[in-house]
């Protein structure tokens, strides 16, 4: 069975709802979808990495959730650049560290259009039915372009 492992990265010590709400929904997408990945071969993993060093750049990084599956040459990726969302920050009330001092959340646009903070369930299902699909349709001369028309596998079959 493969491994595709959804990384959720916050900062300790801080806990505002957009990143709550983030978990949440990662934790609902996995609980409803690892039933029906699991006949393809799949089983879904969680994992919470919280940053302990309060830099810019742990800031920054606050929120992301990561994709990987070793399994199927899938490194981790942040979600966003796997599914090509421009990525933002955006003013939060509740984003401020212990010592006081207000920070920007990472924001997206969501398939719909809407602005979100908290990452909703659908962005994770797209990400997971990407690696999923990835791993189903690789090409047997493993150019890796067969659906571009390397012309390795195109004879395949017919």
């Amino acid at each position: 069975m493969k491994t595709i492992t959804l990384s959720h990265y916050t900062m300790k010590g801080i806990e505002p709802s957009p990143w709550r709400q983030t978990w949440d929904n990662l934790v609902h997408f996995a609980s409803r979808m690892a039933p029906k990945l699991a006949p393809l071969g799949f089983q879904l993993k969680l994992r919470k990495a919280e940053l302990e060093e309060l830099t810019q750049d742990n800031l920054m990084t606050a929120n992301m959730v990561t994709i990987e599956c070793p399994d199927n040459d899938t490194p981790e990726t942040p979600i966003e650049n796997m599914l090509m969302f421009e990525l933002d920050f955006t003013p939060c009330p509740e984003c401020v560290t212990p010592d006081g001092q207000e920070f920007p959340c990472r924001t997206f646009t969501s398939f719909g259009g809407e602005v979100c903070q908290a990452l909703p369930e659908e962005f994770f299902m797209e990400a997971a039915l990407r690696v999923v699909f990835k791993s189903q349709h690789e090409c047997s001369c493993h150019c890796g372009e067969c659906g571009s028309g390397c012309g390795g596998c195109s004879g395949e079959g017919e």
